[in-house]
């Protein structure tokens, strides 16, 4: 069996009346293309709608549609509500040879497509192109990722079925990230000032909105443009399983990776699990089956605080303790210990750690008498002060700039080893106060980063045509490139049952709008894609044969039992 092309089409169509009327050539001018292509033909859908609505709470049932469900229309454009579908009929008459069956896909031009090599930015820390995710939506993965929300916030979304569209010419789109985007020139791009404009009309210059990733602590966040804050991308997941349903929104818990893989963020790999319980699971990953960490701490407190009712005992755990640490910080043979103590600190303090000491400390100089209380504190101490320590602070002051080797480099790499300023001001052997020149590169290793958007650099024309992918959003009608930008939704599906041996009749076509949006269809122009193809032998029985119920048909034809 193989797929025919337009020699064949025309013949077949000017023969033996295959398809008519018939155009012999693409009508592209001021209309959505139709008529023979390459391999194939563009059918037309004409002025002849029914729409669904779902005012009288029916249930859409294949084996008994309710015509009070389909408002019939007919005019020049049909407007197609969000997330329902409008039943239509093509212009042409088909009537199919006896070793023909055809495939009909929609129309890119609807359908607002990327190339197959295209990558998507999944919640899983990973990026697949558009073909390997159709592929595995076949296989029945679910697969997940990052939206603009309705009020400009980034959300994590159900990606849904990623598929082959048809073939089409494309532009291609290069940001200064290097990296490059090939799509329709129809295909919506979300501005970073919330607008859209088609890709075919962006310009070099143009700030799109973007997606920014990166790794805190071992957890994946992104970057909020809305506020310019940064988020972990579990909690996100979290979100997106709540408003699903999946468990409910409990106080006292914690989410937990169920692989125990931080980066792996799709919803199924999360769960809400009590807090206490998800310190024991770890600490008896970490510490044993055995380990009880409230009894351990227990004892430890009450041990020192008998200790410490002993003056000399007292001074001598603070004389050792601080030998021990001086020791420990700047003796080489303590080096792979602090290595492990600087890497357990990075993974114990993590995002939800950090949110609810600076929440604590929030409410606390919240209160005017608590900051009062601690400016009495500094203004005493500094009254206390010693004549030497004034000047070591003035000396520190002055020597700030002189320094050259403490570069922002420099400081970058020791915030990475150290995890915390203190540290890396050891690490240096320098002030903390010498960090404050190097504002940007703290807040970069914080998680804070000074982001720049994302922009188009060049846009050029593809020749040729080739094969294009999309796939559907309906929560958010958008989704993230793994380029690091946001398009919107390919939302327009067409569905064709294909055309059997012998059939013949007027197409009824199922127009589902997946978006958000309203859409629009315009009669009288393309709407799918026809592929013929012959086998090497006529069947036994075809469609006219065994009489199907279709065969004739001359309007928008609903199921028939």
């Amino acid at each position: 069996m193989s797929i025919r092309p337009d020699s064949w089409i025309r013949r077949m169509a000017r023969e033996h009346g295959m398809i008519e009327p018939f155009e012999d050539a693409q009508v592209r001018r001021g209309t959505i293309s139709y008529g023979v292509s390459s391999y194939g033909y563009d059918m037309r859908v004409a002025g002849e709608f029914k729409i669904f609505t779902n005012v009288n709470s029916a249930i859409v049932d294949p084996k008994a549609f309710d015509d009070r469900s389909f408002v019939p229309f007919e005019g020049e454009v049909c407007i197609v509500p969000p997330n329902s579908f409008a039943l239509a009929r093509s212009v042409e008459y088909f009537r199919i040879p006896r070793n023909v069956i055809t495939l009909c896909v929609g129309k890119s031009t609807y359908a607002r497509c990327f190339s197959g090599d295209t990558r998507v930015a999944l919640v899983d820390g990973t990026a697949a192109t558009l073909e390997e995710m159709a592929r595995r939506a076949e296989d029945g993965e679910m697969l997940w990722g990052y939206s603009m929300g309705p009020y400009g916030r980034i959300i994590v979304t159900l990606l849904e079925a990623p598929r082959h569209v048809g073939r089409d010419s494309l532009i291609e789109l290069t940001l200064d990230n290097d990296e490059t985007i090939q799509c329709t020139p129809d295909h919506g791009f979300i501005l970073r000032d919330g607008r859209e404009a088609a890709a075919g009309e962006l310009r070099p210059g143009d700030s799109l909105m973007p997606l920014y990733r990166q790794v805190v602590r071992g957890y994946e966040a992104v970057y909020q443009p809305i506020n310019g804050h940064i988020f972990p991308t579990h909690r996100l997941a979290d979100e997106w399983n709540v408003r699903n349903g999946i468990y409910p929104q409990v106080a006292g818990t914690h989410r937990h990776h169920r692989d125990g893989d931080r980066r792996n963020n799709m919803p199924w790999n999360l769960e809400r699990m009590a807090a206490a319980d998800h310190v024991r699971l770890h600490n008896a990953a970490n510490f044993g089956e055995d380990f009880d960490a409230a009894e351990h701490g227990a004892a430890i407190h009450e041990s020192l605080a008998r200790r410490r009712e002993n003056r000399e005992w007292r001074e001598h755990f603070a004389r050792v303790q601080g030998e021990r640490a001086t020791r420990f910080w700047n003796d080489e043979a303590y080096a792979e210990a602090r290595a492990r103590l600087i890497d357990t600190h990075l993974r114990n303090w993590t995002p939800e750690r950090r949110d609810a000491q600076a929440e604590a400390m929030r409410r606390w100089f919240s209160d005017p008498s608590h900051r009062e209380a601690q400016g009495e504190l500094s203004r005493s101490a500094w009254e206390r002060a010693s004549k030497e320590r004034r000047e070591k602070q003035r000396e520190i002051a002055r020597n700030l700039k002189i320094r050259p080797e403490i570069t922002g480099e420099a400081v970058e790499a020791a915030l990475n080893e150290a995890g915390s300023i203190r540290g890396a001001a050891r690490l240096l052997n320098c002030d903390r106060s010498v960090f404050r020149r190097f504002p940007d590169v703290v807040a970069r290793v914080h998680g804070r980063p000074k982001f720049r958007n994302h922009k188009v650099t060049a846009v050029r024309e593809l020749p040729g045509d080739h094969d294009v992918y999309c796939l559907t959003v309906p929560e958010a009608g958008n989704f993230a490139l793994a380029a690091g930008v946001f398009v919107r939704n390919c939302g327009i599906i067409t569905n064709v049952t294909p055309f059997e041996p012998e059939w013949e009749g007027y197409v009824t076509l199922e127009i589902s709008n997946t978006t958000p949006l309203p859409a629009k269809i315009y009669a009288n122009e393309g709407i799918a894609q026809v592929l013929f193809f012959e086998g090497d032998t006529p069947p036994d029985v075809s469609y006219a044969d065994r009489k199907g119920k279709y065969q004739g048909q001359v309007g928008v034809t609903t199921p028939r039992l």
